[in-house]
Formats: structure tokens, C-alpha cells, sequence
């Protein structure tokens, strides 16, 4: 039994720090020169791939509910990926990191408006300190129009569409497991991504030193962090699974740190504390 608890938080652990790493491993093959959208097509596509295997043991393929299945794919494997990846390419790694912290206010703001979920006040406070953080992590001596300010706005509005295709996988999730969703999300942002790629005159072909960073980003920080989720939940409930999961951000940051060698300005540190305000608020609200 402890052996599998300590297995349990390990695998949140792995998790936790794939997901952080996500960002940071595709603000590298932006850096080295990959265009946005075709960045997001190799990274999706590698993802879908390595969870296809898995999904086809779970089956689960028929979508019953057609409109519901168009808006979770405009939203979570068009608006989304592709806004989050042109948004990277103009702000900093860190910061991108930080603003996985959006995706859970809009997810919560949009379950209140259109499910009638309830919205505590604690939650409430939580979202408004998130926000505050995003903003004031987008302040520069340019206001919100620096190229930074608008590539922050650009990865939250990218978020907007993942929290909306949350909310949708939802209801899809009552006929369909999970990761056969993830896989589906996946391999149709990849092809989509990379025809807006080809519409827009990127090139799709990309230099061989750059694919590892696309297995990694897809295959392993996408596809193998769902894996070990799944497996930690089996462990040690998910109650304590999300609560390690909550600190995503602080792997991804050490990351950008470490890999991009960024640095942490005054403006980055007042905005993740107040971010870690809200997530933490966000985070016990739930237990």
C-alpha cells in the first residue's frame, strides 16, 4: 500500500511537471526559428499519435451530439492552439507559463454562465487575483500594447477556447473517455494547424534538430502527463492528484529558467504571486 501511495504522488509529481514544461519546450522550438502554427501542428499531432493507441483500447469513437462536437473542436483544436502558439512567439517563456493560470478562472466563469455551476465567493476572489496577476504581468513602460502585452493577450484568449472546450468535453465526456477526447483534440489541431501553416505561407517541413522538442513537447509533456494523471488519480484520489497538479506552473518556471535562461524580472514576481494567491484560493476551494 505504500509503495503504491509514494508511486501515486510520484506519478502527480511527473504530471504536474510535464504540463509546466509544455510551455517551456515550445517557447524553444519558437526560438529556434519554427513558425507558430507550424510548431502547433507537429507538437499536436505528436501528441495525438502516442495517446491514439491508448484511445483505441478505450474506444468510445461515436459522438453522439454533433453540435456540441463542432464547437469543442472550433474551440479547443482552432481558436485555442493557434492563438496560445502565435501569443508565445511574442511574450516570454515565464510568463506564458504563468498564464496557464487563466485557463481555470475561464473555465469557471464559463461553467457559471452556461451550466449554472455555482460560483463561490472564495472562487470568485480567486479569479479576480489571477486576473490581476495576468495583467500586472503584461504591464510594461508601453502599457498593454507592447508586442509582450499583446502576446499575453493572445495566449489568454487562447485559453478562453481551451476552458471552453473543457466545459464542452464535459458533456461529450458522458459517452466518451477521456483520453480518446484528448487524442481526437489532438490529432485534429494538429491537421487543421497545419493547413493554416500552409495558408499562410509557413513552411510545414521543419530541421531535423528540432524533433525531439516536438516529441518531447507532444508526445511526452501532452500525451505521457495525461498517462501518469490517470495513474495518480488510481493512487491517491483526485482530490490530492489536483492539488499537486496546481503547481504546474512552478515546474514550468524552474524550466524557463533553466532551458530558456529567462530571468525573473520584479513585474514577473508581483504577477506570479498574485496568480499563486488565486490558484491557491482556487485550489483548497476545492477541497
Amino acid at each position: 500500500m505504500k509503495q503504491r501511495v509514494l508511486a501515486g504522488y510520484g506519478a502527480a509529481l511527473g504530471s504536474a511537471a510535464l504540463v509546466g514544461l509544455f510551455t517551456v519546450l515550445n517557447k524553444w522550438l519558437l526560438k529556434e526559428a519554427v513558425p507558430a502554427l507550424t510548431a502547433g501542428a507537429w507538437t499536436y499531432f505528436a501528441a495525438g499519435l502516442a495517446l491514439l493507441p491508448w484511445a483505441l483500447r478505450a474506444k468510445g469513437f461515436v459522438f453522439k451530439k454533433p453540435l456540441v462536437t463542432i464547437g469543442w473542436l472550433l474551440a479547443g483544436s482552432v481558436f485555442g492552439p493557434s492563438l496560445y502558439f502565435i501569443g508565445l512567439r511574442l511574450t516570454s517563456g515565464v510568463e506564458g507559463v504563468l498564464l496557464i493560470n487563466t485557463e481555470a478562472v475561464f473555465t469557471a466563469l464559463l461553467a457559471f454562465m452556461f451550466f449554472k455551476e455555482k460560483l463561490t465567493a472564495r472562487t470568485l476572489w480567486a479569479s479576480i487575483a489571477i486576473v490581476a496577476g495576468a495583467i500586472w504581468l503584461s504591464w510594461s513602460g508601453n502599457g498593454l500594447f507592447s508586442t509582450n502585452a499583446m502576446g499575453n493577450l493572445l495566449i489568454a484568449l487562447g485559453y478562453v477556447g481551451w476552458a471552453t472546450e473543457n466545459n464542452l468535453g464535459r458533456v461529450l465526456g458522458e459517452d466518451i473517455p477521456a483520453v480518446t477526447l484528448v487524442s481526437v483534440k489532438a490529432l485534429v489541431a494538429g491537421v487543421v494547424m497545419g493547413v493554416l501553416a500552409l495558408v499562410f505561407d509557413e513552411p510545414i517541413t521543419v530541421s531535423w534538430h528540432v524533433v525531439p522538442g516536438i516529441v518531447a513537447s507532444g508526445a511526452i509533456s501532452l500525451g505521457l502527463s495525461l498517462a501518469l494523471f490517470y495513474i495518480a488519480m488510481q493512487h491517491i484520489g483526485a482530490g490530492r492528484t489536483g492539488l499537486i497538479s496546481s503547481t504546474s506552473t512552478l515546474w514550468g518556471v524552474v524550466g524557463a529558467l533553466l532551458l530558456l535562461n529567462e530571468s525573473l524580472t520584479v513585474q514577473v514576481i508581483g504577477g506570479g504571486l498574485l496568480m499563486l494567491i488565486g490558484v491557491s484560493g482556487m485550489t483548497f476551494e476545492q477541497k
